[in-house]
């Protein structure tokens, strides 16, 4: 496995229990127990949503992946995704939060400049998939 999907999906792993974690806070919250956190509902839905589905099923993919020409691509474009995948997942979290939308806007603008990376990094050995598979 390279170290760089070892890593993100470590990194995707936390996302999840940081998003159980805020997921329980909520419940614990309708019991009226805890106080309200504004923003946490939508820092959740990224931690789990983007932060461990996506980044998990990148990370994965980047490992499965059949190589192509028989030769692994240099790691260092999947960190370069991965890192902003998690820069802007963090940053909409935080956005929302602390009620600032300015921030938000740009941890968006950088988890579709991720999604558009892992796409450019992905897409070549996907066809390759299909190639091998004679689709």
């Amino acid at each position: 496995m390279p170290s760089v999907s070892c890593w993100l999906i470590r990194l995707a792993l936390g996302h999840l229990l940081l998003g159980f974690t805020m997921g329980s806070w909520l419940l614990v919250h309708k019991t009226g127990w805890l106080p309200a956190w504004p923003g946490l509902r939508l820092m959740h839905v990224e931690l789990v949503l983007l932060g461990f589905m996506v980044l998990f099923a990148v990370s994965v993919a980047w490992w499965i992946l059949p190589r192509r020409g028989g030769v692994r691509p240099s790691d260092q474009g999947a960190w370069v995704a991965g890192g902003i995948l998690v820069g802007g997942v963090w940053l909409v979290g935080i956005g929302a939060v602390s009620m600032m939308q300015g921030v938000q806007v740009v941890g968006r603008t950088m988890e579709l400049i991720a999604v558009v990376l892992w796409a450019r990094l992905l897409w070549p050995r996907i066809r390759v998939a299909q190639q091998r598979r004679g689709a």
